[in-house]
C-alpha cells in the first residue's frame, strides 16, 4: 500500500462524521420545528393542518433517527478496522497524528499548535505516520 492508498482508506473516517453530523443537525431542526408547532385537536380540518405538519415532522425524525444509527454502526466498523492498523505503529507518536487527524479533525496546523513544532515539521511527522500505516 502506499501512502495515498492509506491516505484514501482512513479519509472516509472524516467524510462518515460529517455525514453524522449533517444528519443529527437535520434531526435538530426538524424536533425544533416540530415543538414549536402548536397542534389543534379538531377533526374537522382537512389535510396540510398544523397536526398534519407534526406529524410529518415526527415520521422524518423517525426517519433519519434510522438513519443516523446506521450510518454510526457503519463509522463505528471502519474506525474499528482502521485502529487496529494504527495501533500497530511504532513509535506510538506516530500513532497520535493519525488520531489527531482522522479521529478528532483536526488540521495540520492545528495539530503543530498542541505539540509546539512548526507545520512544516508536523507534516513530516504525519507523511511519516501515513507511510508506517501503508505497511500495515
Amino acid at each position: 500500500m502506499t501512502r495515498k492508498e492509506a491516505k484514501n482508506e482512513l479519509r472516509p473516517i472524516r467524510d462518515m462524521e460529517a455525514d453524522i453530523k449533517s444528519v443529527m443537525l437535520e434531526i435538530e431542526r426538524l424536533d425544533a420545528i416540530r415543538t414549536k408547532m402548536t397542534p389543534t385537536y379538531d377533526a374537522n380540518k382537512v389535510s396540510g393542518t398544523q397536526s398534519n405538519k407534526i406529524e410529518e415532522a415526527t415520521i422524518k425524525i423517525l426517519e433519519y433517527r434510522e438513519r443516523l444509527a446506521s450510518l454510526t454502526t457503519e463509522r463505528l466498523d471502519y474506525v474499528v478496522r482502521c485502529t487496529e492498523k494504527i495501533d500497530k505503529i511504532e513509535p506510538a507518536s506516530l500513532r497520535m497524528f493519525l488520531r489527531f487527524y482522522y479521529f478528532d479533525g483536526l488540521t495540520i496546523e492545528r495539530i503543530s499548535e498542541i505539540i509546539d513544532r512548526t507545520p512544516r515539521w508536523t507534516y513530516e511527522l504525519f507523511c511519516s505516520a501515513l507511510d508506517e500505516y501503508a505497511k500495515k
